[in-house]
């Protein structure tokens, strides 16, 4: 079943108590309708009984009962409602009735109380009103008759009362078509007046919110009564305002967050191509470090094998001459004996060649800025640093004169000293690094200056004199060759630059490189950049 609307409902209950209000004032009035009718009745049969008693009284000579029966009997047929008049002649100080209308109930007498109001009339001389004897159904009423000296009777007036609930019905159902129109046209004007005044705005806001629900947020809802109603729309329409500027608000955020998503993708698609970048390069340096190690390695071993094997074969080479000097050039001792020596000769030939492969060659040399090259080295060891918890605090100063380098061997030696400088680190710590700006005067400047220092376990005076020998190394088997600081002095040597080591037990370890500057370079103001680079 379909439910009922708001202003159907109000319509119905103000009916229901319309309804209950009449009824319950109509039963009330009905009642006291019937009350003063009754009152007006029992006015009325006083005034009758008066009336013919007065009429009695003004009669001159002997009163014919006949002639009193007969206004009696007329007055009697004026109104239904009388059911007896008749007339008492006071007779030796008695009442006897003596006349009566036709149709008149029976006779009863007259009540003391009465006789005792009649005698007090006729002593005082005064007419005031006698009691009536009177019950639910009736009222008897009773008039004196007087003569100048005497009362000389009195009148009898009985008028039937009628019914309290007959009165309220005959009036009740008069009034009932006028309620019954009343209780229309008040149900009536209460479903228009509320569904115009209170049912549309109503209607109206709920739609307005329907809308907004569904992602309207301009609705607005018109404001067209100064009442609570009007109120409402018009906080319901400042509540859509705020809405709407959050609203536009939000978007506004959600497009700056989606641009910042897409420009830290971006970013970050550009560092991981960095990194992968970086990766290649690293790989790249390990394994020319490790190329150069393994050169190194050869190179060290040919040129003890040239040595070891170089003696003996000089010594044999000259006991070999001697022979040849001795012997004929047409034996065929002295062919062997050349055939000897051309032998030998073939072997030293053999050794220079084999010395000659595994000599690195000398690299090529052209202007480089090292800050360059140490922020390369350090972006390709990035992620190596941040696995193993060394934190790099690199501060390089500006303006730096350059210098006659190779970039890739240099690289490896950048390499080569912050790997040391991670095993010897392997919980974890600092690693500084710094570039200076060259003294001196204009005519000739002094060494460019890298140091790096960390804060690892450090090394004994025994261990750093030795730390620059072939296939000497104090890392564990399997994980050093012993050749990595071999190669960097080499390098170091190579570019005619200056290297220095200090270091003691648990303290750390720094190692200092001081790269000449090309003659001629102009001098430039030391300015040291502010800030450190931290990799963690």
């Amino acid at each position: 079943m379909r439910p009922l609307k708001l202003h159907t409902k109000t319509a119905l209950l103000v009916s229901v108590i319309t309804v209950t209000l009449l009824v319950a004032t109509l039963v009330v009035i009905s009642f006291r309708v019937a009350a003063v009718i009754r009152e007006e009745q029992r006015e009325y049969a006083k005034v009758q009984a008066y009336n013919l008693a007065n009429d009695i009284t003004q009669t001159r000579g002997p009163r014919d009962p006949l002639v009193i029966s007969r206004i009696a009997t007329l007055l009697k047929n004026q109104q239904a409602n009388i059911t007896t008049v008749r007339y008492w002649e006071r007779t030796a100080g008695n009442f006897q009735p003596v006349a009566q209308a036709e149709g008149s109930g029976p006779i009863e007498p007259i009540p003391e109380v009465v006789i005792l109001a009649l005698r007090g009339n006729e002593a005082s001389k005064s007419n005031s009103d006698l009691p009536s004897g009177s019950d639910l159904s009736r009222v008897r009423v009773f008039a004196p008759v007087s003569e100048p000296e005497r009362l000389s009777g009195t009148v009898e007036v009985v008028l039937r009362l009628e019914p309290v609930s007959a009165i309220a019905w005959r009036y009740a159902k008069n009034a009932f078509w006028l309620s019954a129109l009343a209780i229309l046209l008040i149900t009536l004007a209460t479903y228009v007046l509320f569904r115009q005044l209170i049912y549309r705005p109503i209607e109206r806001l709920l739609i307005a919110m329907d809308r907004a629900r569904a992602g309207d947020l301009a609705v607005r809802v018109p404001v067209n009564q100064d009442d609570e109603l009007g109120r409402l729309s018009h906080e319901f329409n400042d509540m859509i305002g705020q809405v709407r500027e959050m609203s536009h608000e939000r978007e506004a955020r959600q497009t700056i967050l989606s641009e910042r998503i897409a420009d830290a993708t971006a970013e970050l698609q550009q560092r991981n191509e960095q990194l992968a970048e970086a990766n290649v390069k690293q790989w790249q340096a390990t394994h020319r470090v490790s190329e150069l190690e393994r050169l190194a390695a050869a190179g060290q071993t040919a040129a003890q094998f040239a040595h070891e094997v170089g003696t003996p074969l000089n010594t044999i080479s000259g006991h070999v001459q001697l022979l040849r000097g001795s012997l004929g050039e047409d034996t065929a001792a002295a062919k062997r004996i050349r055939t000897i020596s051309e032998q030998i000769e073939r072997i030293e030939r053999i050794v220079r060649q084999m010395l000659d492969r595994t000599r690195y060659p000398s690299p090529e040399l052209s202007s480089l800025d090292v800050n360059a090259s140490l922020r390369d080295t350090f972006d390709a060891l990035a992620p190596a640093l941040e696995e193993r918890g060394v934190e790099l605090k690199f501060t390089a100063a500006e303006a730096l004169p350059k210098i006659e380098g190779n970039h890739d061997r240099l690289q490896q030696v950048f390499i080569n000293l912050v790997n040391n400088a991670m095993d010897a680190m392997p919980d974890g710590g600092v690693l500084r690094v710094s570039t200076a700006a060259p003294a001196g005067t204009e005519r000739e400047l002094g060494p460019v200056v890298v140091e790096m220092a960390d804060t690892g376990s450090g090394m004994t005076p025994e261990v750093l004199a030795r730390i620059f020998d072939p296939l000497y190394t104090t890392k564990q088997r399997g994980s050093g060759t012993g050749l990595g600081l071999v190669v960097v002095k080499q390098v170091v040597s190579e570019h005619h630059a200056v290297l220095e080591v200090t270091s003691e037990p648990k303290m750390g370890t720094t190692f200092t490189l001081r790269f000449p500057v090309p003659a001629g370079t102009p001098k430039s103001a030391e300015a040291i950049v502010e800030g450190e680079a931290a990799v963690r």
